[in-house]
């Protein structure tokens, strides 16, 4: 397939990448924020990796430490509470997406519109996003409660708070989509061993 990254940084094929249409995406939404937050993450941004961004195949795949690395400087940027709402924001968008979209609504379509439906499905997003990053495996464990474990993530995903701190945010994100009231609760004491967990709680529908 066509790319518009050049051979000598193109990634290999065993090495751990991201969808190279989020990584946009991430750019695109950070522009329609407030200053100064907005020009203190422009300004922290590499600018050979920032036109690789731009520049990359919308299908095609980037390394994954360029998501590392943008979670990185969007803490330092925004600090933990904004960079928290920053991705409820970000990926409640993303569900509606070209790229998670299609997925969420064909979760809908079998599962139901629920977190318990969206934890079934979770894998999926997640296959489609990255690659040979690791695992997703959704557990749902009562009517009002779940888990999402990560597992085999690369060292350079587990070595950032930042990074994993996003994924809380995140989950966050799914909770508001679904208008459903809800806690998630971020365990990272398996991040030695390549992975953590996200413990969601939330109010049954009547």
């Amino acid at each position: 397939m066509p790319t518009s990254i050049s051979p000598s940084i193109a990634p290999s094929t065993s090495e751990p990448t991201f969808r190279a249409r989020h990584l946009q995406e991430w750019l695109e939404n950070v522009e329609r924020e407030e200053d100064p937050w907005r020009a203190k993450f422009f300004a922290a941004i590499p600018e050979e990796m920032r036109r690789e961004i731009e520049s990359a195949n919308r299908v095609g795949y980037l390394p994954v430490s360029y998501h590392v690395k943008l979670a990185d400087i969007l803490l330092e940027a925004f600090g933990e509470t904004r960079a928290h709402e920053y991705y409820r924001r970000a990926f409640a968008a993303s569900l509606r997406g070209p790229v998670l979209g299609p997925l969420f609504r064909t979760g809908t379509r079998l599962f139901g519109l629920t977190p318990a439906s969206f934890l079934r499905w979770a894998s999926k997003g997640w296959d489609s996003s990255f690659r040979n990053c690791g695992r997703l495996v959704g557990e749902v464990t009562s009517s009002t409660s779940g888990r999402l474990h990560y597992q085999d993530l690369p060292p350079v995903c587990t070595a950032s708070d930042a990074w994993l701190d996003s994924a809380q945010g995140s989950a966050y994100g799914v909770l508001d989509m679904l208008e459903t009231a809800g806690i998630v609760r971020l365990d990272k004491s398996r991040r030695a061993v390549g992975g953590f967990d996200l413990h969601l709680e939330w109010t049954e529908r009547v």
